[in-house]
């Protein structure tokens, strides 16, 4: 699957809640994974690949047949080939590729195990940029091993190496800040 822009989920979403409300079917239910595994791998080129894993180990069989076919239905009308969806026992194998916003399909899956969550998605997607932004600022990444990243990383341990060696107390200031965290 090519996540370049090809399918607004929220807008498609949105568009089929008018037509259940048009016809006045209200909300459907949605069963929440119970189990999730995903794999992932990157290319050189930065073409991902994603292998993701939903199991709904609660759900009594004839539901869960029915569920696996509105998956499998649902994931084929969102652009992912039928050869990529791969009924489990107990869920279901979705293999996406593309770049790296095929990762947004399992977050979905991931921030709905907050039972929460419709109340606080401002906050969550607010953590999540606080959280990028930080890393961002506290590292400079690299995508490959090369010349210019070799350099960056040597220069960087030594950097760092020095900076302790003068200031013998920023580990214990760090790992005082890792404590703080931990209990709060």
């Amino acid at each position: 699957m090519d996540l370049d822009g090809h399918v607004d989920a929220g807008s498609l979403f949105g568009e089929i809640n008018a037509v259940f409300k048009k016809y006045g079917v209200g909300k459907g239910v949605g069963f929440v994974p119970d189990g999730l595994e995903i794999k992932m791998g990157r290319a050189a080129s930065g073409v991902c690949t994603l292998v993701y894993r939903e199991f709904f180990t609660y759900l009594p069989p004839d539901v869960m047949e029915l569920a696996m076919g509105n998956a499998v239905e649902f994931l084929g009308g969102l652009g992912v080939p039928r050869e990529r969806i791969k009924r489990l026992d107990g869920g279901v194998e979705v293999t996406l590729e593309g770049d790296a916003r095929i990762v947004y399909f399992p977050m979905l899956e991931m921030l709905i195990q907050d039972r929460g969550v419709a109340g606080n998605v401002d906050a969550a997607l607010d953590s999540l940029k606080g959280s990028i932004r930080s890393l961002m600022e506290l590292f400079d990444f690299a995508w490959g091993w090369d010349a210019a990243s070799e350099v960056l990383w040597r220069s960087n341990v030594e950097r760092l190496s020095r900076v302790i060696e003068e200031n013998p107390g920023m580990q214990g200031e760090i790992e005082d800040i890792v404590k703080r965290h931990r209990q709060g």
